[in-house]
C-alpha cells in the first residue's frame, strides 16, 4: 500500500469513527435527558408527535397512502406533515414512543444539523479542515440553542439545516471574480431550491431566506469597486437565480401555500406573540448564555478571511435584526435562528487564536452543563438559564384532576393557558394515564387575541369548565384576554356562573387551586348578550376573522361559507349576530325548510333587538316563507343585538342561510 492510500484511508478511518462517535454521543445523552423528563407535555412539545402518531398508524396499514397524505399536506396553510416522512423508516424499526420520536429527531434532523455548521464552518476558517469540521460539529453539541428545539420535540431543526446548506454551496460556488460560470448556475439553483424548502418546512424560516438574501447582496457589494458593471451583472444574476427558483419551487410544489403566505397578514394575524425588544434579548441571551454571545462575538472579529467570514456573519446579523426589530418571537423553536451565529463565532474564536481554545472549551462545556442538564446548580451570571428536562412535582395531583374530569359531562373548557394548566395539557396528561381509554372531550377554546375569536361559542358548549383561582397566561397578559375573560366571569360571578354548579372539591397544582363547574341548564339568549357585551369590553377587536352568528343555545350548525353563513337545525333556533347594530340596515337570505306548509303551520321568523343586558328593545315577525328575504331593521337608538328566531307549529328542519 502506498503512501497516498495509506492516507486515504487513515483518512477515511478518522472520518468514520468521529461520525459513530457522534451518534453514539447523541445516543446516550437523548436517553439520559429522557429518561430525567417527568412531565405531561403541551402545544408544540407533543402536537408534532401527535402527527407522527397519526401517519405512523396509517404508515403501518399503507405506506402509499401515508406518503400520499404527507405529501398532499405541503400544500396546505397550516402545519404540514412533510417532516414525518423521514421519521418513518427510524419508528419503523424501533416502535412509537416518546423517547423513539425524540431519538428519530436527533438522529434525522439534528445530526444532519451539526455536520451542516461543520462544513460551513470549514468554509470561514483558515485551520486544517478536518479538525475545523469535526471540531465544529462536536462544538455545536455543546450549544443549547442547536440542542433544544428536538429535545423538546420539535421538528424546525431540519429547516435550519436546509438554511446552512445553501450557505455552504453558496460559500463554496463563490468565485473572487466576476464570472458566473455555467456550473455555478445549477449551484444557485439548487441553493433556491433549498431555501423554498426550508420556508415550506418551517414557515419563519422566511426570515432566514431574508436575511440570506440581504446578506448575499451587502457581500456582493464589496466586489463592485474592484470589477465594476461585471461584479454588478454577476450579482443580480446570483440574486436573481436563487430568488426565482426558490419563488418557481414554492408555485410549482405548493400554489396554495405561496398564495396564502403571500396574502395573508401573518404579523397582524400573530401579533400577540410578539414581546417588547428588552423581553427578547432577556430571553435569547439567558437562554444561550450571555458568556457564550461574548465569545461569539469576539469569534468573529478574529476571522482571518474577513472576505469569507463576512457573508455568514452578515446572515446572523440580519437574523438577529430582523428578529429583534421586526418579528419578536420567543420560543424554543425560535433560537435556532441564532445557533450558526453562536456556533460559527466560537469555531472561529478557537481555531482562530489557538492560545485560549483548551479554556474556550471549557467554559463553553461548563455553560452546557448549566444550559441542558437537570443537576441542581446555583445560577452563575451570564452562563445559560437554558432548557433542562421537563420536571412537574405536581404529576399525581394532575392525575387526580383528569380523573375526576372523566366523570363529569363532557365537553369541558378549561379556562387557564399556562404551563401549570391548558387544554393541551389535559388532553395529554388522559393520554399519559389512559392509553387506551380516553373519554375526556377537551374544547380547543380561544387562547391570544390576535388569532383566536371570542370565547362565548365554547363557553355555551361546555358542560364542564376547570377554573383555576387565579388568571394563569404564557405570553404578556394583555395578549391573552380571550383567556382572562372566562376567568373573571367565573371567579366574579358573573350572570353566566348562575347556569353552573360549583363542585366543592378543589384541586391543588402547583401554587394554585383548581375549582370545577358543572353545568346544570342551557344559557339564555339574554345572559348570552350580556356575556358577549362584557366579553367585547374587554377584548380589542384585533381579529379580522370573528365569526359574525352563533346559536344560542347551541345546537344547531353554523358554518361561515364566502359572503354568508348557513344555519342549519330543527325549529325552534335561534341565532345571535355577534357585532353590535349602530345604524339602519336590512337582513337578508334565503329560507329553506321540510316544514311541509311553513305558513299553515304558523311558522315564522322573529327578528329582535336588544341592549347590553339582553332586554328586548324592537321585535319583528315574519311569516315563514321558503327562499330569499330581505327584511328592513329599524334604526336603533343605542347600538343593539340582532337575534334571529325560527318557530314552527311542530319540529322541522330548516336551512337558513344569512348573508354577511
Amino acid at each position: 500500500m502506498n503512501k497516498l492510500s495509506l492516507f486515504n484511508h487513515n483518512k477515511r478511518g478518522f472520518h468514520i469513527t468521529c461520525f459513530v462517535i457522534l451518534c453514539f454521543d447523541l445516543c446516550l445523552f437523548t436517553i439520559l435527558y429522557i429518561s430525567r423528563e417527568n412531565t405531561y407535555y403541551w402545544s408544540d412539545f407533543i402536537n408534532y408527535q401527535y402527527f407522527t402518531e397519526y401517519i405512523f398508524d396509517i404508515y403501518k396499514e399503507s405506506p402509499y397512502q401515508a406518503f400520499t397524505i404527507i405529501f398532499s399536506s405541503g400544500d396546505t396553510t397550516s402545519y404540514n406533515l412533510l417532516f414525518t416522512a423521514p421519521l418513518l423508516p427510524v419508528l419503523d424499526a424501533f416502535g412509537l414512543s416518546r423517547f423513539t420520536y425524540i431519538l428519530s429527531l436527533v438522529l434525522v434532523y439534528l445530526l444532519p444539523f451539526s455536520l451542516s455548521l461543520g462544513a460551513v464552518a470549514t468554509q470561514i476558517i483558515q485551520a486544517p479542515p478536518r479538525s475545523v469540521f469535526w471540531g465544529t460539529v462536536f462544538l455545536s453539541l455543546l450549544s443549547p440553542f442547536t440542542l433544544a428545539t428536538s429535545l423538546r420535540g420539535l421538528p424546525d431543526t431540519g429547516g435550519m439545516t436546509l438554511i446552512c446548506l445553501g450557505i455552504f454551496l453558496y460559500l463554496k460556488s463563490h468565485r473572487s471574480n466576476a464570472k458566473v460560470r455555467l456550473q455555478t448556475v445549477f449551484t444557485l439553483i439548487l441553493v433556491g431550491i433549498l431555501l423554498a424548502g426550508a420556508i415550506a418546512f418551517r414557515r419563519h424560516f422566511a426570515y432566514s431566506v431574508v436575511a440570506f438574501l440581504a446578506a448575499m447582496l451587502m457581500w456582493e457589494i464589496t466586489s463592485f469597486w474592484s470589477w465594476g458593471l461585471r461584479a454588478i451583472a454577476a450579482t443580480i444574476l446570483r440574486a436573481t437565480t436563487i430568488g426565482v427558483s426558490a419563488l418557481l419551487t414554492l408555485a410549482i410544489a405548493m400554489p396554495n401555500f405561496l398564495q396564502d403566505s403571500l396574502t395573508r397578514n401573518y404579523r397582524a394575524l400573530y401579533s400577540s406573540f410578539t414581546y417588547p425588544i428588552p423581553e427578547v434579548l432577556h430571553y435569547y441571551g439567558n437562554g444561550a448564555g450571555w458568556l457564550l454571545w461574548g465569545l461569539a462575538i469576539l469569534g468573529w472579529l478574529t476571522i482571518q478571511d474577513s472576505q469569507r467570514g463576512a457573508f455568514p456573519f452578515l446572515v446572523g446579523l440580519w437574523e438577529i435584526g430582523l428578529w429583534l426589530g421586526v418579528v419578536r418571537y420567543t420560543h424554543v423553536h425560535y433560537t435556532l435562528h441564532f445557533a450558526p451565529f453562536l456556533v460559527w463565532g466560537i469555531a472561529a474564536l478557537i481555531w482562530e487564536t489557538r492560545r485560549v481554545g483548551v479554556l474556550v472549551w471549557i467554559l463553553v462545556g461548563l455553560n452546557a452543563v448549566m444550559g441542558l442538564t437537570p443537576l441542581s446548580l446555583p445560577q452563575v451570571p451570564g452562563l445559560a438559564e437554558g432548557y433542562p428536562p421537563l420536571v412537574r412535582e405536581d404529576m399525581a395531583e394532575v392525575g387526580v384532576l383528569v380523573a375526576a374530569l372523566r366523570d363529569m359531562p363532557q365537553p369541558v373548557y378549561i379556562a387557564a393557558s399556562s404551563e401549570v394548566i391548558n387544554p393541551d395539557l389535559i388532553r395529554s396528561a388522559e393520554g399519559q394515564l389512559y392509553p387506551d381509554d380516553v373519554q375526556l372531550s377537551v374544547l380547543r377554546v380561544p387562547q391570544v387575541d390576535s388569532s383566536d375569536d371570542y370565547p362565548l361559542r365554547d363557553l355555551l358548549r361546555a358542560n364542564t369548565v376547570v377554573v383555576p383561582d387565579s388568571f394563569q397566561y404564557t405570553l404578556r397578559p394583555e395578549e391573552q384576554t380571550v383567556v382572562r375573560v372566562v376567568s373573571e366571569a367565573f371567579n366574579q360571578e358573573w350572570t353566566l356562573v348562575r347556569d353552573f354548579l360549583r363542585l366543592n372539591r378543589s384541586f391543588p397544582l402547583s401554587d394554585l387551586d383548581v375549582r370545577l363547574y358543572r353545568r346544570v341548564r342551557d344559557t339564555d339568549l339574554a345572559t348570552a348578550i350580556e356575556t358577549l357585551a362584557k366579553m367585547q369590553e374587554a377584548i380589542a377587536p384585533r381579529y379580522q376573522g370573528h365569526r359574525r352568528w352563533l346559536a344560542v343555545p347551541p345546537g344547531p350548525t353554523v358554518t361561515k361559507t364566502a359572503g354568508e353563513y348557513q344555519i342549519s337545525g330543527e325549529t325552534p333556533l335561534s341565532v345571535l349576530h355577534l357585532s353590535p347594530l349602530t345604524g339602519t340596515d336590512s337582513l337578508r337570505g334565503q329560507l329553506q325548510s321540510d316544514c311541509s306548509d311553513p305558513a299553515a303551520s304558523e311558522g315564522q321568523l322573529q327578528i329582535t333587538l336588544h341592549n347590553r343586558r339582553g332586554q328586548v328593545i324592537q321585535q319583528q315577525a315574519f311569516p315563514l316563507s321558503q327562499g330569499p328575504f330581505d327584511y328592513p331593521l329599524t334604526p336603533p337608538e343605542l347600538p343593539s343585538y340582532l337575534s334571529v328566531s325560527v318557530s314552527s307549529e311542530g319540529s322541522c328542519q330548516v336551512n337558513l342561510r344569512l348573508q354577511n
